[in-house]
């Protein structure tokens, strides 16, 4: 009856934190969960894809957050348009030098069924750069959401636009190759997993090559390196073909773990192309339900420092649950992974974490240090 009663609880345990987790335990690392044991050089970071909510409280903590992480600038992909655009830009200007603020919208602001969807967004983009954004993007999932293909004629006048304009846009275009697959101990879908009718990986990947055809002056940083993390030599072929496509390393680092040997040649062959980025969030509705906390946040960030630029061993990767390079056991009932640093040389880091952003933005952040007495110890 005991034995009964005990398993009992535990599975209703279980329960609670995977319907308190989507299932999945998605979150971001916590402070407690990681230990520095081969310290990073320091180098000012520019981090290339990070959300901020339109809200001053958001702005307040990432600023708070990249200063206890070492980054120089975010770039804010979720700047909307319009009077939202206005509002981040203002919020931005509170902190000279700490934000480039990319416009856009989220799928469902668009009128995708419009014949004229292509030019109502070239009007957006124009109306946007004339207001201070620094890019477009992120760009999320059009075509697997089934709202628009990505070659489809009627977005044209947009990538003429962008083209006219030279402005950068992040690209996301499909998501992890394991969403397609079966689920397993080595593959975990975070999101709620691919239904029938959804398009293929390659399909999506295929239409992004037909615009990059069309129109060699787009300014591309393609965000999750496309996740073509299970694909390197796919990327060797982007970036040799299309010399203004560029990859981002958002929630891409843990992927990349699994092929370390490749993502080292691949970031020395092509590290001026190669842009750090995160997935930061700092959002209220992230707040409410995680109550992250800003050593949580620099932890985060360390984590990667730590992949990217040391030796040591068994680091957890920075989302949990994505799958690294080796199994580090399980936490509160999900499977734990951890990958080796990689060490890159210092060259290829001050490329890749600042050098082109520098480049593509005009931006001087090579001197820029933190206030205060600043350390990566957690």
């Amino acid at each position: 009856m005991m034995t009964t009663l005990i398993l009992t609880a535990a599975a209703m345990f279980v329960l609670c934190v995977v319907l308190s987790f989507g299932g999945k335990d998605q979150g971001m690392i916590r402070a407690c969960n990681l230990r520095v044991v081969e310290k990073p050089r320091f180098h000012p970071v520019v981090d290339a894809h990070m959300h901020v909510d339109v809200d001053p409280a958001m702005y307040a903590l990432a600023v708070k957050a990249m200063d206890a992480a070492g980054i120089a600038c975010a770039m804010n992909l979720s700047g909307g348009h319009g009077k939202t655009l206005a509002r981040n830009l203002r919020l931005a200007s509170k902190y000279p030098g700490r934000f480039l603020t990319f416009c856009g919208g989220w799928p469902d602001e668009f009128d995708w069924k419009s014949r004229d969807i292509g030019s109502c967004l070239a009007k957006m983009l124009r109306q946007s750069g004339k207001m201070g954004a620094h890019g477009f993007g992120e760009t999320v999932k059009w075509a697997l959401m089934k709202k628009i293909n990505w070659d489809d004629p009627r977005l044209e006048p947009m990538w003429e636009t962008l083209e006219e304009l030279q402005m950068p846009t992040n690209w996301h275009v499909a998501d992890p190759t394991r969403y397609w697959m079966p689920e397993t101990t080595r593959v975990m879908l975070e999101s709620d997993g691919y239904y029938k009718g959804y398009p293929s990986k390659h399909a999506l990947i295929m239409q992004q090559e037909r615009v990059l055809e069309k129109h060699p002056n787009l300014v591309v940083i393609a965000a999750h390196a496309n996740w073509l993390n299970d694909q390197i030599p796919f990327l060797w072929h982007r970036l040799d073909t299309y010399p203004n496509y560029h990859i981002d390393l958002c929630a891409a680092c843990d992927e990349f773990g699994r092929n370390p040997d490749e993502f080292v040649d691949l970031c020395k062959r092509y590290s001026g192309r190669i842009f750090f980025g995160t997935d930061a969030g700092f959002s209220g509705r992230m707040m409410r339900g995680f109550k992250y906390s800003p050593a949580d946040y620099k932890a985060f960030y360390v984590a990667h420092f730590l992949f990217l630029g040391t030796r040591q061993q068994m680091i957890p990767c920075a989302f949990k649950g994505n799958p690294g390079g080796r199994f580090a056991g399980y936490e509160n009932g999900f499977v734990r992974y951890a990958n080796d640093g990689v060490a890159l040389p210092d060259n290829v880091l001050r490329d890749i974490y600042y050098r082109n952003a520098e480049r593509m933005f005009g931006i001087k952040v090579a001197r820029w240090k933190p206030r205060g007495k600043f350390s990566y110890n957690i």
